[in-house]
């Protein structure tokens, strides 16, 4: 697994500046004018020649994403949506079923930006969990790509495509990082974000998969409709009791796909250890059977546990950027939120943090906490 090269110094106006020098005259508009100074025509086709030379309709994974389309994968906080994103990448890049779903081989593109050494963790998992070493056409950034900008995402594109100049597939985990900084819900910048991702990875044929937050207590991703309006296939991961359920809530060219169901495994990472002497582990996906949708019961928590889980609420509501909180903010978020004698705020974080993981309110894996679906 690899990490694109691209200069993590330079300022985002540098950023601009270099590329606007780099590219001066090279973007035209899409209606530029010809050699000739006029305008090219504005192209119709006849329906019966569509229908004489129908377009081949290919599966970048069988049933899931189609080859060359745009998909959405949304869910909450904690619902391993990363996880299954790698995973598939992992597959992609190596040429190996996902799941028994068949596969096209190519290059894949993961734009994350931070986060590199846990990512690191659970490719490394699922090469010992597949038996196979890390592909080599599989590459990471070290920084966020602003695709709502359409100079910064060519410079970005002209990284990818350095790599795979034709097919490929790229995963932008998540939405929120690689969106500049703009608003979500903006009808403008969600439509800027999708004609930038067109532009400079669609038209050359690239699979895009898109990682989104879910809004609060809905089961679609949040903001703009314009994102899954522009998407062939959307998908809803969630947590149930005792594992996952991937959701197929739209596939525009073909039916959509039954829930597939999911459970954690722990997978060791062969001489890994902490600081403590402890052996280093990260998690990896397997089906599993139908697990049902149990109804985690708050009744089993007093008014004070009750409190410290809406604490790791509000801990996860200040970053959008990640799904989990680490175990320290949301201590310091409870002892600001609790009254009591600081040792004995402790005591009661400690046994209220182990009560909520035995009832399966929350995740937790060393020293980050995902908050589990509701």
């Amino acid at each position: 697994m690899g990490a694109l090269n691209w200069n993590p110094e330079l300022t985002r106006h540098n950023q601009r500046l270099f590329m606007q020098e780099q590219n001066q005259g090279k973007h035209k508009s899409k209606a530029a004018n010809d050699s000739d100074g006029n305008k090219p025509p504005f192209k119709l086709v006849a329906v019966r020649d569509l229908i004489a030379s129908p377009r081949k309709f290919s599966w970048a994974i069988k049933g899931i994403y189609e080859l060359g389309g745009m998909s959405l994968v949304s869910g909450a906080y904690g619902s391993f949506k990363s996880f299954l994103a790698y995973e598939q990448a992992f597959c992609v890049a190596a040429g190996i079923d996902w799941h028994g779903h068949k596969v096209i081989q190519m290059p894949v593109v993961i734009l994350m930006g931070e986060g590199l050494s846990g990512a690191a963790d659970r490719f490394e998992a699922l090469a010992v969990h597949y038996g196979i070493e890390v592909p080599a056409c599989l590459f990471v950034s070290e920084v966020a790509a602003e695709l709502t900008d359409s100079t910064n995402a060519s410079w970005v594109a002209d990284a990818v495509n350095a790599l795979c100049p034709e097919a490929g597939m790229v995963i932008i985990d998540t939405l929120n990082r690689n969106f500049g900084g703009l608003d979500e819900n903006s009808t403008k910048d969600m439509t800027a974000f999708v004609s930038n991702v067109d532009a400079v990875f669609r038209n050359s044929g690239k699979t895009i998969v898109t990682v989104h937050h879910s809004g609060w207590g809905a089961e679609r991703g949040r903001g703009s409709t314009v994102l899954p309006g522009a998407c062939e296939a959307e998908y809803f991961i969630k947590k149930q009791s005792g594992g996952l359920v991937l959701n197929c809530t739209k596939q525009k060219n073909a039916a959509e796909h039954e829930p597939i169901h999911f459970k954690t495994k722990t997978v060791v990472l062969p001489g890994r250890f902490d600081d403590e002497g402890e052996a280093v582990s990260s998690l990896v996906l397997e089906l599993t059977n139908d697990i049902g949708g149990k109804t985690k019961d708050k009744s089993k928590l007093t008014p004070r546990e009750n409190l410290i889980l809406t604490s790791l609420n509000g801990v996860l509501a200040h970053d959008d950027s990640n799904d989990f909180a680490t175990l320290e903010s949301w201590r310091d978020e409870v002892m600001q939120a609790i009254d009591g004698e600081a040792d004995a705020k402790r005591m009661a974080f400690n046994r209220c943090k182990e009560k909520l993981l035995k009832l399966d309110f929350i995740v937790e894996r060393d020293g980050q906490i995902w908050l589990c679906e509701q």
